[in-house]
């Protein structure tokens, strides 16, 4: 029985928003294995245990705290804090994931406010219900100031953002065979589905980069079929088969428009 074993490390998100500063951030994405991995793809599993956010803004006119009565009712409560934190003047900061190939989504967004000297958020509590939110090594975390009608950070506005994330990967085997020899391969990919490497019981690693201007798609099998599989982003999409995803199998290809794949093939 082959025996496997997890690793795990610690890393921090510390990101800050000033003046100026209104373009995505990346705030976390799943770190790489090893800065020696031939694909960047190749990356921990992440779990964030905490998110915070301390938010100094001086620019806006100091937001009043909401006269809640001891008589009102909870409805009557929830309302005055909602119209504090949406119907004051504002900064406000959007919250995006993305995967893959696929664009960034907005996942949720804080509003900004100018409460002396400072305030703190939680912004864990935006993402779960539990102690922790996981990413799968292919999703990244981003952020974004945003215009709500009252400007972006000026002056000395800031938003710093600061959190922890532990790290785990699951070790291959260390009797794993060794590599003792590749081909290099450079293949022309149109729309008719082609065999680019055929079924070899010895293939220990293949890697595929994608070098041309048209997405490919990748198939385990005899058939590549437009628009599904494993797709190739043009212009360096890459992929690589190894210990930790073994196939043997022939692998075909398949494009929308002429391009061109290279790649290695390693027994």
């Amino acid at each position: 029985m082959t025996l496997q074993q997890t690793y795990s490390r610690t890393t921090n998100i510390l990101e800050k928003f000033q003046e100026g500063e209104d373009g995505l951030k990346i705030l976390y994405q799943p770190g790489l294995i090893s800065p020696l991995d031939m694909v960047g793809s190749l990356r921990f599993y992440g779990f964030l245990t905490s998110l915070r956010m301390r938010v100094d803004i001086n620019s806006l006119p100091e937001q009043e705290v909401p006269n809640i009565a001891f008589e009102d009712t909870e409805a009557e409560r929830l309302i005055k804090i909602r119209d504090m934190e949406w119907k004051s003047p504002r900064k406000q900061i959007n919250f995006y994931m993305k995967q893959n190939s696929k664009p960034w989504y907005p996942i949720f967004e804080v509003s900004l406010l100018n409460r002396l000297p400072y305030y703190t958020v939680n912004l864990l509590q935006y993402l779960t219900d539990n102690l922790s939110f996981d990413f799968a090594n292919d999703t990244i975390l981003g952020a974004q100031i945003v215009e709500v009608g009252w400007g972006t950070l000026i002056g000395t506005d800031s938003v710093t953002l600061y959190g922890c994330v532990k790290e785990e990967l699951i070790t291959l085997p260390t009797d794993s065979p060794v590599i003792n020899y590749s081909q290099s391969y450079g293949w022309d990919i149109d729309n008719q589905s082609q065999v680019i490497l055929p079924a070899n019981s010895n293939r220990l690693q293949v890697t595929l980069v994608n070098r041309g201007t048209e997405d490919v798609f990748i198939s385990y099998g005899p058939i590549a079929t437009l628009g599904q599989g494993i797709t190739l982003m043009a212009n360096g999409g890459s992929y690589e088969i190894n210990f930790s995803n073994p196939y043997r199998g022939a692998i075909s290809a398949i494009a929308f428009g002429n391009t061109h794949l290279t790649g290695i093939e390693a027994v």
